[in-house]
């Protein structure tokens, strides 16, 4: 019989996976559970989400003439049979945003081709988050964006 894993467990999972997208995931393995939860406050998630949310709004954006060039690339690969996994997995990407809510540096795994990368870079680093990030918040922001097409 297979044990099911505890509540506890789940929920340890469930944090570690949060931390990991925070860009907190070493904290994970020294800390326990209960100083885990009180070490990532509200306002990091809920700004973290704010920010996910804007870039993935960004990279969808049809008028940016880099973001139609990066889904033209896409597109031509995905009918290549180039990596059809890869194309559908999210992208890990480091921000840093400064006080004035600009996405000052980006940082994610080359995409293969240098004019995709700098595209991909300009349209991050063209953002400004409509809130300036928390004073205490840890910066870089490391959040996992998806590439495809409706994203």
């Amino acid at each position: 019989m297979v044990k099911k894993p505890s509540r506890f467990a789940l929920a340890g999972a469930r944090l570690r996976r949060l931390l990991a997208w925070l860009g907190l995931a070493g904290m994970a393995a020294a800390l326990p559970v209960p100083v885990l939860a009180q070490s990532v406050p509200q306002h990091w998630i809920s700004y973290a989400q704010l920010v996910g949310g804007q870039l993935q709004q960004g990279l969808s954006d049809p008028a940016n003439e880099a973001v139609v060039r990066l889904h033209s690339w896409m597109q031509a690969r995905i009918l290549s049979g180039a990596e059809p996994q890869q194309a559908a997995q999210p992208l890990r990407v480091r921000v840093w945003i400064a006080a004035s809510g600009r996405v000052s540096q980006a940082e994610f795994a080359s995409l293969g081709q240098a004019q995709a990368d700098a595209d991909l870079r300009a349209v991050l680093t063209a953002q400004s988050i409509t809130e300036a990030p928390p004073p205490d918040m840890r910066q870089p922001l490391v959040l996992e964006l998806a590439l495809g097409f409706g994203s």
